[in-house]
């Protein structure tokens, strides 16, 4: 399929609808062009990067620290728990 916009006296062009859901984009994403050999464009968005995003996620307090020995014991106890049901 088709799509066409406008160049405008900035260089400047709106992306077409069925392009911009096609490639899952919303305002501000970065799009990437690539020209050909053969003189074509390729336009690709440019999927963001972990140091892009990571200020989105909210901040976490550090858990509090758990002992090797308390670590130990729970494994231990889910063990026994599950080879409890598997023996029933």
């Amino acid at each position: 399929m088709t799509y066409s916009s406008t160049l405008t006296s900035k260089n400047q062009t709106t992306l077409p609808k069925a392009i911009a859901l096609l490639l899952g984009v919303k305002p501000q994403a970065k799009l990437s062009y690539e020209v050909t050999d053969e003189g074509k464009v390729l336009l690709s968005a440019k999927s963001a990067t972990f140091k892009d995003i990571a200020g989105s996620f909210p901040k976490k307090k550090p858990a509090k620290a758990v002992a090797v020995e308390d670590m130990r014991r729970a494994i231990a106890a889910g063990a026994a728990k599950r080879f409890e049901k598997s023996v029933k």
